[in-house]
């Protein structure tokens, strides 16, 4: 099975209710190493896709936003990762617009799913957004809310 992990707030906490925009501020959250290392000891492949908007506002370097979500994938032994540095209302040009990849847009799954071959029916998406729960939707995957499924011994059914 793949399991796509948001980044924000579902393995790493957040900052006064803002995301890590450093290296240094990141924190994992108690349990998702441990979690992940035994997912991926029953086999299953792990990935993350995230929006870093910070990058479409100036907060940080679009390769700033791709460190941010490497450094957390390699962490928890990830395979593949996703990153969607727009939104539609950044000032950063290039990066200020709409993406098919910009979660709840499910492009980041999509691709995910095809890069490291698994079909919809054997990917579980896990978050802490609602534009998580749609992404996952509109990808055609099964979703998992993000203190659920570290609270939990199996994966959801």
């Amino acid at each position: 099975m793949l399991i796509i992990f948001d980044k924000d707030d579902t393995l790493v906490h957040s900052l006064d209710g803002r995301p890590a925009n450093t290296l240094d501020e990141q924190v994992l959250i108690d349990g998702v190493v441990e979690r992940c290392a035994q997912l991926r000891a029953e086999g299953h492949t792990l990935a993350i896709a995230s929006n870093q908007g910070g990058a479409a506002f100036g907060y940080f370097s679009v390769a700033d936003a791709h460190a941010l979500v490497a450094q957390v994938a390699k962490a928890i032994g990830a395979q593949h990762y996703a990153v969607c540095v727009c939104h539609p209302h950044g000032s950063v040009p290039g990066a200020a617009r709409e993406s098919e990849y910009r979660k709840p847009n499910p492009g980041m799954l999509l691709y995910l799913m095809d890069a490291l071959g698994f079909g919809a029916g054997d990917t579980i998406y896990v978050g802490d957004r609602d534009d998580d729960r749609e992404a996952a939707n509109r990808a055609g995957v099964r979703f998992a809310w993000a203190q659920e499924f570290f609270a939990q011994e199996n994966l959801p059914g």
